[in-house]
Protein backbone atom coordinates (compact mmCIF):
# COMPACT_ATOMS: atom_id res chain seq x y z
CA UNK A 1 0.00 0.00 0.00
CA UNK A 2 1.26 3.45 -0.92
CA UNK A 3 2.55 5.55 1.95
CA UNK A 4 1.01 8.76 0.63
CA UNK A 5 2.11 10.91 3.54
CA UNK A 6 5.81 10.14 3.08
CA UNK A 7 5.52 10.11 -0.69
CA UNK A 8 3.93 13.56 -0.92
CA UNK A 9 6.32 15.00 1.66
CA UNK A 10 9.20 13.92 -0.56
CA UNK A 11 7.71 14.91 -3.93
CA UNK A 12 5.94 18.10 -2.82
CA UNK A 13 7.60 19.20 0.45
CA UNK A 14 5.50 22.38 0.73
CA UNK A 15 2.17 20.62 0.19
CA UNK A 16 -0.74 21.84 2.30
CA UNK A 17 -1.52 19.57 5.23
CA UNK A 18 -5.23 19.35 4.37
CA UNK A 19 -4.46 18.23 0.82
CA UNK A 20 -2.00 15.58 2.02
CA UNK A 21 -4.57 14.39 4.58
CA UNK A 22 -7.10 13.75 1.80
CA UNK A 23 -4.62 11.63 -0.16
CA UNK A 24 -4.07 9.58 2.99
CA UNK A 25 -7.74 9.21 3.95
CA UNK A 26 -8.86 8.52 0.37
CA UNK A 27 -6.08 6.10 -0.54
CA UNK A 28 -8.70 3.46 -1.31
CA UNK A 29 -10.34 5.78 -3.86
CA UNK A 30 -7.00 6.39 -5.54
CA UNK A 31 -6.47 2.63 -5.76
CA UNK A 32 -10.01 2.16 -7.09
CA UNK A 33 -9.14 4.56 -9.92
CA UNK A 34 -6.41 2.11 -10.93
CA UNK A 35 -3.57 4.37 -9.79
CA UNK A 36 -1.66 1.55 -8.13
CA UNK A 37 1.48 0.82 -10.11
CA UNK A 38 4.67 2.88 -9.67
CA UNK A 39 4.34 4.33 -13.17
CA UNK A 40 0.69 5.32 -12.75
CA UNK A 41 1.30 6.89 -9.35
CA UNK A 42 4.29 8.81 -10.69
CA UNK A 43 2.41 10.08 -13.74
CA UNK A 44 -0.65 11.09 -11.71
CA UNK A 45 1.54 13.14 -9.39
CA UNK A 46 3.42 14.56 -12.37
CA UNK A 47 0.14 16.15 -13.50
CA UNK A 48 -1.54 17.27 -10.27
CA UNK A 49 1.56 18.53 -8.44
CA UNK A 50 2.51 21.16 -11.05
CA UNK A 51 -1.13 22.10 -11.66
CA UNK A 52 -1.62 22.83 -7.96
CA UNK A 53 1.74 24.58 -7.50
CA UNK A 54 3.19 21.77 -5.45
CA UNK A 55 -0.16 20.83 -3.83
CA UNK A 56 -0.45 24.30 -2.29
CA UNK A 57 -3.31 25.76 -4.39
CA UNK A 58 -6.68 24.44 -5.54
CA UNK A 59 -7.58 27.45 -7.68
CA UNK A 60 -5.78 29.07 -10.54
CA UNK A 61 -3.45 31.93 -9.74
CA UNK A 62 -4.27 34.70 -12.18
CA UNK A 63 -2.27 37.40 -10.40
CA UNK A 64 0.44 37.61 -13.06
CA UNK A 65 2.91 40.31 -13.95
CA UNK A 66 2.87 41.77 -17.44
CA UNK A 67 6.08 39.95 -18.34
CA UNK A 68 4.63 36.60 -17.23
CA UNK A 69 1.43 37.19 -19.18
CA UNK A 70 3.42 37.54 -22.37
CA UNK A 71 5.11 34.19 -21.66
CA UNK A 72 1.90 32.30 -20.92
CA UNK A 73 -0.34 33.89 -23.56
CA UNK A 74 2.02 35.38 -26.16
CA UNK A 75 -0.69 35.64 -28.84
CA UNK A 76 -3.16 37.39 -26.55
CA UNK A 77 -0.55 39.81 -25.23
CA UNK A 78 1.79 40.62 -28.13
CA UNK A 79 3.04 43.81 -26.49
CA UNK A 80 3.96 44.82 -22.98
CA UNK A 81 1.51 47.70 -23.15
CA UNK A 82 -1.36 45.30 -23.81
CA UNK A 83 -0.22 42.99 -20.99
CA UNK A 84 -0.03 45.89 -18.54
CA UNK A 85 -3.80 46.37 -18.82
CA UNK A 86 -4.38 43.00 -17.16
CA UNK A 87 -1.34 42.60 -14.95
CA UNK A 88 -2.16 41.92 -11.28
CA UNK A 89 -5.89 42.01 -12.14
CA UNK A 90 -7.21 38.42 -11.90
CA UNK A 91 -10.88 39.11 -12.69
CA UNK A 92 -10.15 41.22 -15.76
CA UNK A 93 -7.55 38.73 -16.93
CA UNK A 94 -9.96 35.80 -16.54
CA UNK A 95 -12.51 37.55 -18.74
CA UNK A 96 -9.84 38.36 -21.30
CA UNK A 97 -8.43 34.84 -21.65
CA UNK A 98 -11.47 32.69 -20.82
CA UNK A 99 -14.50 34.83 -21.67
CA UNK A 100 -16.60 33.67 -24.61
CA UNK A 101 -15.15 30.18 -24.79
CA UNK A 102 -15.21 26.83 -22.96
CA UNK A 103 -18.92 27.42 -22.27
CA UNK A 104 -18.34 30.81 -20.65
CA UNK A 105 -21.24 32.87 -22.04
CA UNK A 106 -22.18 35.23 -19.22
CA UNK A 107 -20.27 38.21 -17.84
CA UNK A 108 -18.04 37.03 -15.01
CA UNK A 109 -17.95 33.39 -16.20
CA UNK A 110 -14.25 33.63 -16.97
CA UNK A 111 -13.39 34.27 -13.34
CA UNK A 112 -16.20 32.20 -11.83
CA UNK A 113 -15.05 29.15 -13.77
CA UNK A 114 -11.32 29.77 -13.57
CA UNK A 115 -9.03 26.80 -12.99
CA UNK A 116 -10.05 24.78 -9.95
CA UNK A 117 -9.22 21.48 -8.28
CA UNK A 118 -6.10 19.34 -8.59
CA UNK A 119 -6.59 19.09 -12.34
CA UNK A 120 -7.35 22.81 -12.72
CA UNK A 121 -10.72 22.27 -14.42
CA UNK A 122 -11.41 25.45 -16.42
CA UNK A 123 -14.53 26.83 -18.13
CA UNK A 124 -18.28 26.51 -17.49
CA UNK A 125 -18.65 23.52 -19.83
CA UNK A 126 -15.89 21.60 -18.07
CA UNK A 127 -17.32 22.46 -14.64
CA UNK A 128 -20.68 21.22 -15.93
CA UNK A 129 -19.15 17.96 -17.10
CA UNK A 130 -17.52 17.52 -13.70
CA UNK A 131 -20.84 18.22 -11.94
CA UNK A 132 -19.91 21.57 -10.39
CA UNK A 133 -21.49 24.16 -12.67
CA UNK A 134 -23.80 25.39 -9.89
CA UNK A 135 -21.20 25.16 -7.14
CA UNK A 136 -17.77 25.92 -8.64
CA UNK A 137 -16.23 26.71 -5.25
CA UNK A 138 -16.83 23.12 -4.13
CA UNK A 139 -14.26 21.94 -6.65
CA UNK A 140 -11.66 23.98 -4.80
CA UNK A 141 -11.93 21.95 -1.59
CA UNK A 142 -9.38 19.15 -0.98
CA UNK A 143 -11.67 16.10 -0.93
CA UNK A 144 -13.65 17.09 -4.02
CA UNK A 145 -10.53 18.31 -5.80
CA UNK A 146 -8.95 14.87 -5.47
CA UNK A 147 -12.16 13.04 -6.37
CA UNK A 148 -12.56 15.17 -9.49
CA UNK A 149 -8.97 14.56 -10.59
CA UNK A 150 -9.47 10.81 -10.16
CA UNK A 151 -12.67 10.94 -12.22
CA UNK A 152 -10.85 12.95 -14.89
CA UNK A 153 -8.10 10.29 -14.95
CA UNK A 154 -10.52 7.36 -15.21
CA UNK A 155 -12.93 8.90 -17.73
CA UNK A 156 -10.10 9.73 -20.11
CA UNK A 157 -8.23 6.44 -19.62
CA UNK A 158 -5.01 8.23 -18.83
CA UNK A 159 -3.48 4.99 -17.57
CA UNK A 160 -2.76 4.11 -21.19
CA UNK A 161 -0.21 6.93 -21.33
CA UNK A 162 1.24 6.16 -17.91
CA UNK A 163 1.69 2.47 -18.67
CA UNK A 164 3.89 3.28 -21.64
CA UNK A 165 5.63 6.09 -19.74
CA UNK A 166 4.46 8.71 -22.25
CA UNK A 167 4.73 11.95 -20.31
CA UNK A 168 4.45 14.17 -23.39
CA UNK A 169 1.28 12.48 -24.64
CA UNK A 170 -0.36 12.57 -21.23
CA UNK A 171 0.50 16.22 -20.69
CA UNK A 172 -0.99 17.21 -24.03
CA UNK A 173 -4.34 15.48 -23.44
CA UNK A 174 -4.50 16.61 -19.81
CA UNK A 175 -3.62 20.26 -20.43
CA UNK A 176 -4.32 20.68 -24.13
CA UNK A 177 -0.74 21.57 -24.95
CA UNK A 178 2.86 21.57 -23.77
CA UNK A 179 2.53 24.32 -21.14
CA UNK A 180 4.19 23.12 -17.94
CA UNK A 181 5.79 20.13 -19.65
CA UNK A 182 9.26 20.77 -18.21
CA UNK A 183 7.92 20.95 -14.67
CA UNK A 184 5.83 17.84 -15.29
CA UNK A 185 8.92 15.95 -16.41
CA UNK A 186 10.85 17.12 -13.34
CA UNK A 187 8.11 15.97 -10.94
CA UNK A 188 7.82 12.67 -12.79
CA UNK A 189 11.54 11.99 -12.47
CA UNK A 190 11.51 12.86 -8.76
CA UNK A 191 8.40 10.76 -8.09
CA UNK A 192 9.94 7.73 -9.78
CA UNK A 193 13.00 7.93 -7.53
CA UNK A 194 10.97 8.42 -4.36
CA UNK A 195 8.53 5.61 -5.18
CA UNK A 196 11.47 3.25 -5.68
CA UNK A 197 13.46 4.43 -2.68
CA UNK A 198 10.87 4.77 0.11
CA UNK A 199 9.89 1.08 0.41
CA UNK A 200 13.53 0.06 0.03
CA UNK A 201 14.51 2.31 2.94
CA UNK A 202 11.74 0.82 5.07
CA UNK A 203 12.97 -2.69 4.32
CA UNK A 204 16.57 -1.73 5.04
CA UNK A 205 15.53 -0.30 8.40
CA UNK A 206 13.65 -3.52 9.17
CA UNK A 207 16.87 -5.40 8.40
CA UNK A 208 18.71 -3.07 10.85
CA UNK A 209 20.73 -1.24 8.22
CA UNK A 210 21.40 2.39 9.30
CA UNK A 211 19.63 4.33 6.57
CA UNK A 212 18.45 7.08 8.89
CA UNK A 213 15.04 8.59 8.14
CA UNK A 214 12.97 6.91 5.42
CA UNK A 215 12.38 10.01 3.29
CA UNK A 216 12.70 8.76 -0.28
CA UNK A 217 16.04 10.51 -0.75
CA UNK A 218 18.75 8.10 -1.92
CA UNK A 219 21.41 10.12 -0.14
CA UNK A 220 24.76 9.09 1.34
CA UNK A 221 23.29 7.15 4.24
CA UNK A 222 21.03 5.05 2.02
CA UNK A 223 23.85 4.50 -0.47
CA UNK A 224 26.14 3.37 2.35
CA UNK A 225 23.52 0.95 3.68
CA UNK A 226 22.92 -0.47 0.21
CA UNK A 227 26.67 -0.89 -0.32
CA UNK A 228 26.97 -2.82 2.94
CA UNK A 229 24.04 -5.04 1.98
CA UNK A 230 25.53 -5.70 -1.47
CA UNK A 231 28.94 -6.46 0.01
CA UNK A 232 27.49 -8.90 2.54
CA UNK A 233 25.40 -10.65 -0.11
CA UNK A 234 28.15 -10.92 -2.73
CA UNK A 235 26.68 -8.43 -5.19
CA UNK A 236 28.58 -5.73 -7.09
CA UNK A 237 28.99 -2.87 -4.62
CA UNK A 238 27.34 -0.01 -6.51
CA UNK A 239 25.11 1.55 -3.85
CA UNK A 240 22.28 1.59 -6.40
CA UNK A 241 18.81 0.16 -5.81
CA UNK A 242 18.77 -1.97 -8.92
CA UNK A 243 16.20 -4.72 -9.44
CA UNK A 244 18.48 -7.46 -8.08
CA UNK A 245 19.16 -5.50 -4.89
CA UNK A 246 15.48 -4.69 -4.43
CA UNK A 247 14.56 -8.37 -4.77
CA UNK A 248 17.25 -9.27 -2.25
CA UNK A 249 15.66 -7.03 0.37
CA UNK A 250 12.79 -9.52 0.64
CA UNK A 251 15.06 -12.45 1.50
CA UNK A 252 18.15 -10.97 3.16
CA UNK A 253 18.97 -11.78 6.77
CA UNK A 254 18.86 -8.92 9.30
CA UNK A 255 22.14 -7.21 10.05
CA UNK A 256 23.63 -8.42 13.32
CA UNK A 257 23.79 -5.82 16.07
CA UNK A 258 25.93 -5.64 19.14
CA UNK A 259 24.47 -7.47 22.13
CA UNK A 260 24.41 -4.25 24.16
CA UNK A 261 22.11 -2.69 21.57
CA UNK A 262 19.79 -5.65 21.01
CA UNK A 263 17.67 -4.36 23.90
CA UNK A 264 17.51 -0.55 23.64
CA UNK A 265 16.69 -0.23 27.33
CA UNK A 266 20.17 -1.59 28.04
CA UNK A 267 21.92 0.42 25.34
CA UNK A 268 24.69 2.68 26.63
CA UNK A 269 23.53 5.27 24.12
CA UNK A 270 20.05 5.33 25.66
CA UNK A 271 21.38 5.26 29.20
CA UNK A 272 23.78 8.10 28.40
CA UNK A 273 20.98 10.21 26.97
CA UNK A 274 18.92 9.70 30.11
CA UNK A 275 21.85 10.83 32.31
CA UNK A 276 22.47 13.85 30.12
CA UNK A 277 18.81 14.79 30.30
CA UNK A 278 18.82 14.82 34.10
CA UNK A 279 21.96 16.92 34.18
CA UNK A 280 20.43 19.75 32.15
CA UNK A 281 22.35 19.20 28.90
CA UNK A 282 19.14 18.96 26.90
CA UNK A 283 20.27 15.80 25.06
CA UNK A 284 17.11 13.87 24.24
CA UNK A 285 16.77 10.21 23.33
CA UNK A 286 16.06 11.17 19.72
CA UNK A 287 19.26 13.21 19.56
CA UNK A 288 21.25 10.41 21.15
CA UNK A 289 19.89 7.88 18.67
CA UNK A 290 20.63 10.30 15.85
CA UNK A 291 24.23 10.48 17.04
CA UNK A 292 24.31 6.71 17.25
CA UNK A 293 23.03 6.50 13.66
CA UNK A 294 25.79 8.87 12.57
CA UNK A 295 28.44 6.67 14.15
CA UNK A 296 26.85 3.59 12.58
CA UNK A 297 26.87 5.33 9.22
CA UNK A 298 30.60 5.87 9.56
CA UNK A 299 30.93 2.17 10.29
CA UNK A 300 28.94 1.38 7.13
CA UNK A 301 31.28 3.47 5.05
CA UNK A 302 34.27 1.76 6.62
CA UNK A 303 32.72 -1.64 5.92
CA UNK A 304 32.30 -0.59 2.32
CA UNK A 305 36.06 -0.12 2.22
CA UNK A 306 36.31 3.63 1.66
CA UNK A 307 38.99 5.79 3.19
CA UNK A 308 36.58 8.70 2.92
CA UNK A 309 34.18 6.82 5.13
CA UNK A 310 36.84 6.48 7.84
CA UNK A 311 37.65 10.17 7.72
CA UNK A 312 33.95 11.06 7.75
CA UNK A 313 33.45 8.77 10.73
CA UNK A 314 36.22 10.45 12.69
CA UNK A 315 34.86 13.90 11.84
CA UNK A 316 31.32 12.91 12.79
CA UNK A 317 32.39 11.55 16.18
CA UNK A 318 34.71 14.50 16.84
CA UNK A 319 32.05 16.99 15.80
CA UNK A 320 29.41 15.33 17.94
CA UNK A 321 31.74 15.25 20.94
CA UNK A 322 32.58 18.93 20.51
CA UNK A 323 28.90 19.84 20.13
CA UNK A 324 28.07 18.05 23.36
CA UNK A 325 30.97 19.75 25.14
CA UNK A 326 29.91 23.17 23.83
CA UNK A 327 26.34 22.62 24.97
CA UNK A 328 27.58 21.59 28.43
CA UNK A 329 29.98 24.52 28.61
CA UNK A 330 27.32 27.03 27.50
CA UNK A 331 25.00 25.71 30.19
CA UNK A 332 27.58 26.47 32.86
CA UNK A 333 28.94 22.95 33.04
CA UNK A 334 26.18 21.54 35.26
CA UNK A 335 26.81 18.19 36.93
CA UNK A 336 24.53 15.91 38.92
CA UNK A 337 24.50 16.71 42.64
CA UNK A 338 25.99 13.35 43.56
CA UNK A 339 28.93 13.84 41.21
CA UNK A 340 29.45 17.39 42.51
CA UNK A 341 29.70 16.12 46.07
CA UNK A 342 32.16 13.37 45.10
CA UNK A 343 34.29 15.60 42.84
CA UNK A 344 33.85 19.22 44.00
CA UNK A 345 36.27 20.55 41.38
CA UNK A 346 33.80 19.69 38.60
CA UNK A 347 31.22 22.07 40.06
CA UNK A 348 33.41 25.14 39.75
CA UNK A 349 32.87 27.95 37.28
CA UNK A 350 34.26 27.36 33.81
CA UNK A 351 37.64 28.93 33.22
Amino acid sequence: MTDWKRLLKAVAPNARADIVAVFVSDADKIAAAGITTPLRIAHFLAQVVPESQGLTRLEENLNYSAQRLRVIWPKRFPTLAEANKYAKNPKALAEKVYGGRMGNVRPGDGYRYRGGGLGMTTGRSNYRAAGFEDHPEALRTPAIALASALTFWVDNHYERFADRDDVVGLRRVWNGGDIGLDETKAVLAKAKVVIRTLPAQAKLKALRYPVGVADGDPGDRTVGAVQLLQRREGLPVTGELDDVTLDLLDTAEPLAVAAKDADLTKSRTVQGSALAGTSGLGLTLDKAMELKDQVEQAQVQISAGTVLGFVAGVLIVAGAAYALYARWDDAGRPVPALVARLIPSLAGDPA
